[in-house]
């Protein structure tokens, strides 16, 4: 055209379908797509397409006709979903370009002109600026968090989606401290950098008493503890009867202050009986709570004794018994198997400071019992056995000659260590009984056992047995005979003659050789008379026996039977002046 121009004609082409798709739709990744298209009337057999692929119903594809208008919708399309798609019902379609526009994932940039006010008490005002690209990198809110000086850890404080100011108030931190903030930028694709406020301010949480003091109630020396517990972890002092406890008390001082989070703790090691009544006082602020401490006596103990000690003793012993307690004023009292003792003669009673006595002077059986030495919270155990004391043979006549001629007197006697003690006479392992024979006496301790006319057949070994000792006395009886009579075999022999002066040196001799004694042999001497005695005559015995006195001699002419008897020896009884 000659002024340039340009027209656009539309040619439309009557068909099914009356409105189409666009020929493109761009969209956002993660939108929702919806495609309409109205055909002349309703129809049926309509198909979508997706890249020449037909299209289904899905959670993510929604496909619904009503009347003459049919709709598709692609719910949170990706990247992967663009493409060409079409709409055809009989000969007739449309179709549109799906384009998916990618979404910057960037996270905000950090916040600017962070400023921190402290002009109000217990309080710190915060403001800051959004970054300049905020437009292009937007942030959904910002975060701030707090941190104690003493301390490495941020914690989150609160967030916002305000970018002006926030004040932080005492209230709002957990227990008092100096603190120091930061704030970043937040949104769903990130947050950015921190970005801390310059300086830091001391907060004190305002809190409440959540458990108060308790009075304390311990025994003297025990270790009294009193503790609360607040709202908030604040700091406070400790006073005893008004005086501050200093915070430079050390866990090995007596005095230790604690103080753990919200809980505050008071430990007074060693509580003294002196300090019953004294005021404890815990002052934080406006908050302030006593409590009392009381320290009762310490109950007596026994701090040591001699009940662990072995407790048997003999009849006659010397028994001591001791504990001694904790306080040198503490009552006591002594017990025998329950029922309360007191001093008497057989019984001593001794105190001396905090040791305690009991003696028995001289122990008998009838003292075996339980014995307790109770101070009140605390006793001593003693069992004690007294036992009767064995019974001894303390003098006999058992090492004495007990060779004696039929017809003599024979007398045993044993001396006993107890004048009560039961005694049994044996002859030969045969417990005896008194007869016209033999005689058993006893006058206190000394017991005795006579045989007013002793027989050859009384040869023997008698025992006074007193239980747990004996006395052994081996008796030989000898009978007279006739010289040159015989003697049997097996019996006791006894030769005897008296001699002057009563001093005078003999020597026996048998067949003119010199007799040896030995076990079976005996050669006796007593006053003027000298006996030989054979305990069992043997064949080989039979012979002379001489007893030659130096100046004058006497001989016995001494023949052995094999037949045995009633064993009377042979006896003449000679006299060498």
């Amino acid at each position: 055209m000659k002024d340039k121009g340009r027209s656009i004609a539309e040619v439309s082409v009557r068909g099914m379908i009356v409105k189409r798709l666009p020929r493109k739709l761009d969209i956002m990744e993660g939108e929702n797509a919806a495609f309409c298209v109205e055909t002349r009337e309703a129809v049926e057999g309509i198909c979508w397409n997706r890249n020449g692929q037909e299209l289904q119903e899905s959670s993510r594809t929604v496909l619904k006709s009503f009347g003459r208008t049919h709709l598709l919708v692609l719910v949170h399309v990706t990247r992967e979903e663009a493409g060409v798609i079409s709409f055809a019902v009989g000969e007739s379609q449309t179709s549109s370009q799906l384009r998916v526009k990618c979404v910057k994932r960037d996270p905000p940039s950090s916040p600017v002109a962070a400023r921190m006010s402290t002009e109000h008490s217990n309080a710190a005002l915060l403001t800051w600026c959004p970054a300049p690209d905020v437009h292009h990198r937007p942030a959904s809110s910002y975060v701030l968090e707090r941190q104690e000086l003493s301390s490495s850890e941020w914690v989150h404080c609160l967030t916002t989606d305000l970018a002006s100011l926030v004040e932080v108030l005492g209230d709002s931190v957990p227990c008092e401290a100096d603190y120091r903030f930061r704030v970043c930028a937040v949104n769903k694709y990130g947050r950015s950098g921190p970005v801390e406020f310059p300086g830091s301010v001391h907060l004190v949480p305002a809190a409440r008493l959540e458990r108060g003091l308790q009075d304390a109630r311990v025994r003297d020396g025990e270790d009294a503890h009193f503790s609360l517990e607040l709202s908030a972890s604040v700091r406070g002092a400790w006073f005893l009867n008004g005086t501050r406890l200093g915070d430079d008390e050390g866990a090995s001082g007596r005095y230790c202050v604690q103080h753990c989070k919200t809980e505050h703790s008071l430990l007074i090691r060693g509580a003294r009986r002196e300090e019953s009544g004294a005021q404890v006082t815990f002052v934080s602020g406006s908050i302030r709570d006593s409590a009392t401490l009381q320290v009762q006596e310490a109950p007596v103990r026994v701090v040591s004794s001699n009940e662990d000690a072995a407790h048997a003793y003999m009849a006659g012993q010397r028994v001591l018994l001791w504990c001694e307690l904790s306080r040198a004023d503490a009552p006591v009292r002594w017990y025998r198997d329950g029922l309360e003792l007191e001093a008497s003669e057989s019984l001593v009673l001794e105190r001396e400071g905090p040791r305690c006595r009991l003696l028995l002077p001289c122990a008998r059986p009838q003292d075996t019992a339980e014995f307790v030495c109770d101070a009140g919270g605390d006793s001593a155990f003693y069992n004690i056995t007294v036992a009767e004391a064995p019974v001894r043979v303390v003098g006999s006549n058992e090492d004495a000659a007990h060779a004696y001629t039929a017809g003599q007197r024979v007398l045993l006697w044993c001396e006993l260590s107890r004048a009560d003690a039961p005694v049994r006479w044996y002859r030969d392992g045969l417990e005896l009984e008194a007869s016209e024979s033999l005689v058993l006496e006893r006058e206190g301790p000394r017991c005795r056992l006579l045989l007013p006319c002793a027989r050859p057949q009384d040869t023997a070994e008698f025992v006074c047995d007193a239980g747990g000792d004996s006395a052994f006395y081996n008796i030989t009886v000898a009978g007279w005979c006739p010289p040159g009579s015989e003697t049997v075999a097996g019996q006791p022999l006894l030769l005897e003659c008296d001699v002057s002066p009563p001093d005078a040196p003999v020597r026996w001799l048998k067949d003119g050789e010199p007799v040896v004694p030995d076990e079976a042999l005996a050669l006796q001497s007593e006053g003027c008379t000298r006996r030989l005695m054979i305990r069992s005559v043997g064949l080989s015995d039979a012979g002379t026996f001489t007893c030659d006195a130096g100046e004058a001699a006497a001989s016995f002419a001494v023949a052995v039977s094999g037949e045995l008897g009633l064993g009377l020896g042979v006896c003449p009884c000679t006299r060498l002046c």
